[in-house]
């Protein structure tokens, strides 16, 4: 970069020929910064006696010293709340979203300002029977979209899977119930856990849940008992029966119920587990099972059929016992998958996969837009002591036509904020459709090394006036 600051001036007086004025370049400088900063994915980063910053992140933002300030996708506007608190983890893998993984036992969500998200609650998968063991059933699916969420303390609970069972004739175990839970204690949803598997004789059949568990060899499959939630019709419940035994020389073992479709019968070999469903668009792929949920467990091998083991397909389930070894896995834990049963009566069964809440909401939702903003920038030490300094700014009237220097203002210091010095913006041209390039040039400052910037918008109002900052400059010389 060329130092503007050590240009020397040529005035009428000592050469009879017009001053030289370098405020386009300082300016044309900036917009190139600006344009690099976008190319290259770039932070607030310093030029010779200049500092670039695109808002590629925050790094650049005194926060302490900011108020209201609220950046989306590398723009600043003026906006008050925050998002809620309280999830075991958090992901941003999908554009424009942050997902809440609830996946501990149980706790608190937090709101401290209503907005609406996605939300997806899974119950605990059933683990598989043994002796020609059902598959475990999936939990109880529910998904909704657009779901209002207000200022108040939400409790949440993810189920259990059912533990597995060690090698005899015994049914699996249940899955554990989640739930999402109102500040009142009045239960907004409830993902019933997948039921266990069966074992056996046709008496000790697939269990009932959220998807039933498949059956053993002349038993029934369990029966689906996940539905909608009262009080709010647009919720969905997700489940399915677990797929039947086939009696007979084959003996055959049903695949537990996924909460996208129902277990298959034992049919020459032992039956598969429902398939789960996909939420990856949704979700993204670091949750669940590369995003999919609640897939039934496959059924347990039979020692009079063919050495064919039930599947269980994307969602989290297990494959039932083979004829080697006669176990299942566990299924992957909050995917609320059923494991698969233990073949004949050698085989153990896995445990289910414990159960899951997703709470996706998009950038800005719990905020009120239309706020007064104050930004301020970090500290950038400058090589010598600075008497005059530059502001350049791109601005977009999102909404309505902010008045220049009454609707939006700058400021800049060279004293770390001792002294701030208001400048004169004036209008320098537009770079898009309702964007602006604000600048003012050569303000003299109190003399330091400390430089800083702050812009203020005023008379802000939601959907009536609202002026976004997407990039400034400062610049500044002795």
């Amino acid at each position: 970069m060329v130092n503007l600051s050590n240009m020397k001036r040529t005035s009428a007086t000592d050469s009879g020929v017009a001053s030289f004025d370098d405020n386009k370049i300082q300016s044309n400088i900036a917009l190139l910064g600006f344009k690099c900063a976008v190319n290259g994915s770039l932070a607030k980063y310093n030029l010779q006696d200049q500092i670039i910053d695109e808002y590629e992140d925050a790094t650049g933002i005194d926060a302490g010293a900011s108020t209201n300030e609220s950046l989306t996708s590398g723009v600043y506007s003026g906006k008050t709340g925050s998002n809620p608190t309280g999830a075991t983890s958090t992901d941003t893998s999908v554009a424009g979203y942050t997902t809440m993984v609830l996946s501990a036992a149980s706790g608190n969500i937090v709101v401290g300002n209503g907005g609406n998200v996605d939300i997806l609650v899974v119950g605990g998968g059933g683990s598989g029977g043994n002796d020609y063991g059902g598959g475990g059933g999936a939990g109880g699916l529910i998904y909704k979209s657009s779901h209002a969420l207000t200022a108040q303390t939400y409790a949440w609970v993810t189920g259990a899977g059912g533990a597995g069972q060690a090698a005899s004739v015994n049914p699996g175990n249940d899955g554990a119930n989640s739930t999402w839970t109102l500040a009142n204690s009045s239960v907004a949803f409830t993902a019933i856990g997948g039921g266990g598997g069966g074992a056996g004789a046709a008496t000790l059949g697939g269990r009932a849940g959220g998807s039933g568990g498949g059956a053993s060899y002349s038993g029934s499959g369990g029966a689906n008992t996940q539905s909608a939630q009262s009080g709010d019709s647009g919720t969905y419940g997700f489940g399915f029966g677990g797929g039947a035994g086939s009696g007979g020389p084959g003996y055959n073992a049903g695949g537990g119920g996924g909460a996208g479709s129902t277990g298959t019968a034992g049919n020459g070999g032992s039956g598969d587990g429902g398939t789960g469903k996909d939420y990856s668009a949704i979700f993204g792929t670091a949750v669940g099972d590369n995003g999919w949920f609640a897939s039934g467990g496959g059924g347990g091998y039979g020692v009079h059929a063919p050495a064919v083991k039930g599947d269980a397909t994307a969602g989290g389930g297990t494959d039932g016992g083979d004829g080697t070894g006669g176990n299942s896995a566990n299924s992957a834990p909050n995917t609320g998958g059923g494991s698969g049963g233990g073949a004949y009566t050698n085989g153990d069964s896995g445990n289910g996969g414990s159960g899951i809440i997703l709470i996706r909401y998009a950038d800005g939702a719990f905020e009120t837009a239309g706020q007064n903003l104050t930004l301020q920038s970090t500290a950038t030490t400058a090589s010598s002591a600075a008497t005059k300094a530059d502001l350049i700014m791109l601005i977009e009237n999102a909404a309505g036509t902010a008045t220049i220097n009454v609707d939006i203002k700058g400021y800049v210091t060279a004293d770390g904020g001792s002294n701030w010095t208001e400048g004169t913006l004036v209008d320098e041209g537009t770079w898009g459709t309702n964007k602006k390039i604000y600048a003012f040039h050569d303000v003299t400052v109190t003399s330091g090394t400390d430089m800083r910037y702050k812009i203020t918008t005023h008379n802000q109002v939601a959907s009536s006036k609202e002026t976004k900052i997407h990039a400034t400059s400062i610049g500044w010389k002795a």
